[in-house]
């Protein structure tokens, strides 16, 4: 029977928002007449709420309220408001007792979720009332992880890992009017850039900012297509970085809102980055991608078409996983290695092949 509402629980980060959505717009297929609502944080409210499919985007607070206890009223608010939906069923994709307990707390009939393992926290499996194995193995996708968590309800493991957005007009005349601010013509095919995002989210997955500037440089002394930086709330020192090392030449380089950098994305030749969700964005959109993978598993990780390159060095303590470490070698990668991935990635572009439903690069 099909179910009438479902509640999805994936609080962040961008990227894991993105690797669940494929699973949503599953569910969606198999189930049109159902309202399906997401529950986030608050940066991903804006991308949520312009996939097809999700007919509600719930907010959750988490850090405000941890940070601010007496805004805990408005967690009770959210979870009166969650209560009078009356959801059937949730599906928490987050695996942490946070999600698990949200999920919970909204007095779904049924909850689904992963059994505690590597990146889930052993608390949190035992408020679900379904299960299935998690995440063992590296070389098992994200992606396809949470496609056979709802293969639970729609009886079937596959699914397009690329995702649909329908990008508000706002957006994309911000873009258009931003590229024509550094001298790029956004309706010109020759003036179509490659992307560089130096951010991350964590230290050990920084590539550099230097080395993105050496990166910039040879793109565009050599292959002759104009390079343009991205970047989010908190990064502009890295352009700053950027900036000063290629000083006195000036950085094509903005600032942009998620739904602005799909539109961005939309309109690149191919993107440069770490395992970070501007990164996953562009490769959920079908843009070519170059990821510089540190100390995280490719095979979990990395971008999900088998023409995109990963470049990451093969050691001892590969996909460690690690937010901190006193070694920090995983990313000692030099310019010219990422510089030949772009011309391998942009030469597979050109070959017009067609992009794969689903299928992982083999990071050896």
């Amino acid at each position: 029977m099909e179910p009438a509402k479902i509640l999805i629980v994936r609080l962040g980060a961008l990227g894991d928002v993105i690797h669940a959505l494929p699973a949503q717009q599953q569910l969606w297929r198999r189930f049109p007449g159902a309202a399906i609502h997401w529950l986030t944080e608050p940066p991903y409210r804006e991308i949520l709420q312009a996939v097809p499919g999700i007919r509600r985007v719930w907010v959750a607070d988490t850090k405000g309220w941890r940070h601010r206890p007496r805004r805990l009223s408005e967690l009770l608010r959210l979870i009166r408001g969650l209560r009078r939906e009356r959801f059937e069923l949730a599906i928490d994709f987050q695996g942490l007792l946070k999600s698990a307990s949200l999920a919970r707390l909204a007095r779904t009939g049924r909850v689904y979720g992963f059994q505690a393992e590597r990146f889930k926290e052993q608390a949190a499996s035992w408020l679900y009332s379904h299960t299935i194995d998690g995440e063992a193995d590296l070389s098992c996708h994200i992606v396809d992880t949470n496609l056979r968590l709802v293969s639970l309800l729609t009886g079937s493991n596959g699914g397009s890992p690329l995702i649909p957005l329908n990008i508000p007009q706002q957006a994309e005349q911000a873009v258009c009017r931003r590229l024509d601010e550094v001298g790029l013509d956004p309706q010109s095919a020759g003036d179509r850039p490659i992307l560089i995002n130096p951010g991350a989210g964590w230290v050990t997955k920084i590539w550099p900012a230097r080395h993105y500037a050496g990166l910039g440089a040879g793109i565009e002394q050599q292959l002759g297509i104009p390079v343009v930086y991205t970047y989010g709330p908190g990064e502009e020192h890295l352009i700053g970085q950027v900036q000063q090392a290629l000083e006195p030449a000036m950085v094509r380089a903005f600032p942009t809102s998620i739904l602005e950098l799909a539109s961005l994305c939309r309109r690149s030749r191919l993107l440069v980055g770490g395992d970070t969700g501007p990164l996953h964005l562009a490769a959920a959109l079908g843009v070519p991608t170059v990821a510089l993978m540190g100390p995280t598993a490719a095979g979990r990780n990395g971008p999900f078409d088998v023409r995109d390159e990963v470049v990451q060095r093969r050691l001892p303590c590969s996909n460690c996983y690690k937010r901190k470490c006193n070694a920090f070698i995983c990313m000692n990668i030099t310019v010219p290695e990422v510089l030949r991935a772009v011309v391998r990635r942009l030469r597979g572009t050109e070959t017009g092949n067609r992009k794969p439903e689903t299928g992982r690069k083999d990071p050896n």
